[in-house]
């Protein structure tokens, strides 16, 4: 197999994204590399199971992969965030070696508690699409050794819903980053193939060579 069939592009990508996510290439700049990765399956992701729009209403002219998509975004709305498996850190992650030169693990994220990940999905989608009125900020950590800065995530700040003057504020740190995209990728690319082997073999990304760069 030399390529991704039209039909299998989400699936295939996303897949891709999700391995990359969970054994990531060799890079000095981890939490970037993960954050970048995470983003693109939060936006490959939302995108496609929006489809439709923001209603409930599934239209006369959805497809089979149409109402699969649409399956696994109503999935979405049966879980807190917060909750297993989601599980968004309420409290900032404690680092080996690092905490215990700053002020430790702290209560972050109180905005999220009750939301759903439907709704935290869509608000992180927006937050991070839409430049207007967003704020994104490094979350450091200093380092026990060499007297050195670390980057251990995001902060995210947008506001509520459009028009909405109250902001919501994200810590996203590294571990969250890389747990809830790979349990999002998961969830997408399940609903996508409905479990079906055949076409996670005809989509899968292990049997297909991407070119290398020449020069």
């Amino acid at each position: 197999m030399g390529g991704i069939h039209d039909e299998h592009v989400e699936w295939a990508v996303v897949s891709r994204l999700k391995a990359m996510l969970e054994e990531p290439p060799k890079t000095t700049f981890n939490v970037t590399q993960s954050f970048a990765l995470f983003t693109a399956i939060l936006l490959w992701t939302k995108n496609r199971t929006w489809v439709g729009g923001n209603g409930e209403d599934r239209p006369a002219w959805f497809s089979a992969a149409d109402h699969a998509a649409r399956d696994a975004r109503e999935a979405l709305r049966h879980a807190r965030i917060c909750d297993a498996p989601w599980s968004l850190s309420r409290v900032s992650p404690r680092i080996v070696a690092v905490d215990e030169l700053g002020a430790g693990p702290h209560p972050i994220n109180f905005d999220f508690a009750e939301m759903s990940a439907e709704d935290f999905f869509k608000w992180l989608r927006d937050a991070l699409a839409h430049g207007d009125g967003r704020t994104i900020r490094p979350v450091h950590k200093p380092s026990a050794q060499g007297n050195r800065t670390l980057l251990a995530g995001f902060a995210i700040n947008f506001a509520e819903h459009r028009g909405a003057d109250r902001e919501l504020r994200l810590e996203l740190h590294h571990r969250d980053m890389k747990r809830l995209g790979a349990i999002l990728a998961d969830q997408f690319c399940q609903s996508l193939s409905g479990g079906d082997l055949y076409f996670e073999e005809q989509a899968g990304a292990a049997p297909i060579t991407e070119l290398k760069p020449t020069s």
